[in-house]
């Protein structure tokens, strides 16, 4: 009989932590049009790979997002000082590093949390946690 119990109790808790994660990945549109597109702004609702607005000259900042196993976009052209943010949408940790000599890695992104890096050279890479995961950053 206890052995049962702990069994049912086990499984509650896998559920309640599967619904926990995924109210927590849902987010909600802000009410507040004008907020869009903030430099510090990293929700869902920035468009994937789009420059957020900076004057002119001035360093952009992109977004690509991880969902569904995939950079979104794969590859970015951006500027060298630009920064890119990496925004995990997925269930699980992703990271993001430098395929050929591993300069740089963002180690294990947790879902819902986002990394960023500022451009300074062209560099493709990938996720070490999943090696199919692949993205490009061509720097102009």
């Amino acid at each position: 009989m206890r052995i049962r119990s702990w069994g049912i109790l086990k499984n509650s808790m896998y559920i309640l932590f599967s619904i926990f994660l995924l109210c927590n990945c849902y987010d909600s549109p802000k009410k507040d049009p004008s907020a869009r597109g903030a430099a510090n702004d990293t929700n869902n609702h920035i468009p994937k790979g789009e420059a957020l607005g900076i004057k002119k000259g001035q360093p952009h900042v992109y977004i690509v997002s991880i969902s569904e196993m995939t950079f979104h976009p794969k590859a970015i052209k951006v500027h060298k000082g630009d920064t890119i943010i990496w925004i995990n949408h997925d269930l699980v940790a992703h990271c993001v590093t430098e395929v050929s000599n591993k300069p740089w890695t963002s180690s294990a992104i947790p879902s819902g949390r986002s990394w960023k890096m500022v451009v300074i050279q062209s560099s493709d890479y990938y996720c070490a946690i999943h090696p199919v995961m692949k993205g490009k950053i061509v720097a102009e």
